[in-house]
């Protein structure tokens, strides 16, 4: 039996714990670690580290909230050159949330997505909003880690049936590649219509810009490679045909024995219907296998040698000089898959890559592993 003066002992610590609990609740912020919290838009406001406006597929416009309730405030002692931040500068440390506030309403929603982000210094430019180009196309939420000395390593996410979601990105089979994707860090992403946006990184090994094109999928919260190019300007390529068309029409060609953009030049052809069709040569000479008569951007290979050609010598190969078009060999195998053969050719000094189609081959060749590829042979 409990003592009367117990009884009023612990009713009055049962009251004193239920006043503290219901204060605590009034005076301080949820925990942001549950899905689903709701969180008041004046306080999502005044809590928040970091704001963006992102748009879903019907354009219906969200603030994104950025916050930590475990947040670390100091100072930079000395200047930061990846995120271009000076020594005095406010830095933030935590585990960093977002919240989903759509406009126009009264309460914000702490998302499941995970950000990964750490620390955030001010004033800051590398978290960012690439805005899309159309409707039915969401802009894309893009949180940034140091990659190398070259680019910064991307998070995308994008507002899909009011929530934040994170996008995964996929090769042009659909297998995935990672969750994140590597962007040059000054200007290297844009976004293109038709739902594509493309990355740009710096290629030290081959001494190229590499353009990759990706396609969104909102309903598969997956951006899936669409085309690859690599360019010696930094600048944006607003012309021109990628690797993927490009090797399209090389196969093509080759299918049918044909010079790539001439229907009417076939391997087989004699060389007195070929000059009639092509004209005079910029120059010829023997290569190792026969003549070659050679053009501006391509040349023309015959089964004879020059002191043995005649009118009814024919055409056996043909060779493209498409150096210009900055083809690597693993952007090859990306659009054409694994080749029939690949080997070093002692003879040549270099390294060739050998598609078979039907009656007839595709050479890519190669000095180097690492090298781009400096001509391609039809035969």
């Amino acid at each position: 039996m409990i003592h009367p003066k117990h009884q009023s002992k612990w009713a009055s610590l049962a009251l004193l714990t239920l006043f503290v609990y219901v204060l605590s609740a009034l005076l301080l912020p949820p925990h942001a670690d549950a899905k689903g919290e709701q969180i008041s838009a004046k306080q999502l406001e005044s809590m928040s580290r970091l704001s963006f406006t992102l748009r879903d597929a019907k354009q219906t416009a969200y603030t994104v909230y950025i916050f930590a309730y475990d947040e670390q405030k100091s100072m930079l002692t000395e200047e930061n050159g990846w995120t271009n931040n000076k020594k005095g500068d406010k830095s933030y440390s935590g585990t960093y949330r977002a919240a989903l506030l759509k406009k126009g309403a009264a309460y914000g929603t702490v998302q499941a997505a995970k950000l990964d982000l750490n620390t955030i210094i001010l004033p800051q430019t590398w978290n960012f909003v690439v805005k899309s180009k159309e409707a039915g196309t969401p802009d894309m939420l893009m949180i940034t880690d140091w990659g190398t000395s070259n680019f910064n390593e991307v998070k995308t996410y994008i507002v899909r049936s009011g929530e934040l979601r994170r996008v995964t990105f996929v090769d042009n089979k659909g297998k995935k590649i990672d969750d994140s994707y590597s962007a040059s860090r000054d200007d290297g992403i844009r976004t293109l219509s038709g739902a594509r946006v493309q990355f740009k990184n710096y290629n030290n090994l081959q001494f190229v810009y590499g353009v990759n094109t990706f396609k969104l999928n909102v309903n598969k919260l997956e951006l899936r490679l669409e085309d690859t190019r690599n360019l010696r300007s930094k600048a944006w390529p607003n012309s021109g045909v990628g690797d993927r068309a490009y090797l399209k029409s090389l196969k093509e060609a080759a299918l049918k024995g044909a010079l790539p953009g001439r229907t009417d030049v076939k391997i087989g052809m004699t060389l007195q219907n070929a000059q009639k069709k092509l004209g005079k040569p910029t120059s010829r000479s023997n290569e190792e296998w026969g003549a070659f008569y050679y053009y501006s951007k391509f040349g023309v290979g015959f089964d004879s040698y020059m002191h043995e050609l005649t009118n009814k010598s024919r055409i056996a190969v043909f060779d493209l000089y498409n150096e210009k078009q900055n083809l690597s060999p693993w952007n090859v195998k990306i659009w054409m898959g694994k080749p029939s053969s690949e080997y070093y050719n002692e003879v040549v000094g270099g390294y060739e890559m050998v598609y078979e189609l039907g009656n007839h081959a595709i050479v890519f060749n190669y000095e180097e592993e690492e090298d781009l590829i400096d001509f391609t042979s039809i035969y």
